[in-house]
């Protein structure tokens, strides 16, 4: 009997051994899963975009931009996983196309180089006193 006591705090604290440690599968990601490629082909440029996970069905907006000017939006009403395809204008230049859902980024492709300043140019940063002539810039007053 006094065994049985003193065992008692160590049976007391195997209990929840008998529960299952499995706690199950979690709830899929709300966000969407894309595979989207954006191919040039002749004067236009094809996305091919393949929906792996969609959590409800929804509208998917694409802006289509050539530098930092917006050319064309689309939408593509996505009921879920699947393929679909999109076709754009190319001309010559930086191109870019943002996928948005529900408002958010998703995706961003492009196509081409930006157009970056050039690092051989090194532009006058000037040192603050443009304009003003003589050795003493200070406001009266200031040493």
């Amino acid at each position: 009997m006094r065994l049985l006591l003193l065992l008692l705090p160590l049976l007391a604290a195997c209990r929840y051994t008998f529960l299952p440690l499995d706690p199950g599968k979690p709830p899929p990601p709300e966000r969407p899963f894309v595979v989207a490629r954006l191919l040039p082909e002749g004067k236009e440029a094809r996305l091919l975009l393949k929906v792996e996970r969609l959590p409800r069905p929804g509208y998917l907006h694409l802006k289509w931009f050539r530098e930092e000017a917006l050319l064309q939006e689309k939408a593509l009403f996505l009921e879920g996983p699947g393929a679909h395809e999109a076709r754009f204008p190319l001309g010559s230049g930086y191109h870019r196309l943002v996928g948005l859902w529900e408002g958010r980024p998703l995706f961003q492709l492009d196509l081409g180089s930006p157009s970056l300043p050039d690092p051989e140019e090194v532009e006058d940063q000037g040192d603050g006193e443009e304009g003003q002539e003589g050795g003493d810039h200070h406001a009266p007053g200031h040493p």
